[in-house]
């Protein structure tokens, strides 16, 4: 089996692979939904959000406090809220970064 360092899989976790986009990807499909005067603050959300996500996900599977299931949930709550209003997104967001902080 691949053993990859923290580094290597945090940039996996932005870049993504052959087979899944990662958090940068997704992060540009979200902004292309939101309205201008809306972009700054969500892609700062979704940045700071992106940092605290995928530095814990990088560790190595036996210390880590998020997995891939949390990223599969959370992803398609973002792309939920994403698809009803800004505001609601932003709310989702910040749910989000408390559950995030909570569990960290």
């Amino acid at each position: 089996m691949w053993e990859f360092s923290e580094e290597e899989n945090f940039r996996k976790f932005l870049e993504g692979t052959f087979w899944i986009k990662g958090w940068n990807a997704r992060t540009k499909e979200i902004l292309q939904q939101v309205p201008s005067e809306n972009k700054p603050e969500i892609e700062s959300l979704l940045s700071e959000l992106g940092k605290k996500i995928g530095r814990e996900w990088a560790k190595e599977k036996n210390v880590r406090k998020i997995d891939s299931v949390m990223l599969q949930k959370w992803g398609k709550a973002i792309k939920a809220a994403a698809l009803q209003n800004p505001q609601q997104l932003v709310r989702q967001l910040r749910r989000l970064e408390q559950e995030v902080n909570n569990i960290l």
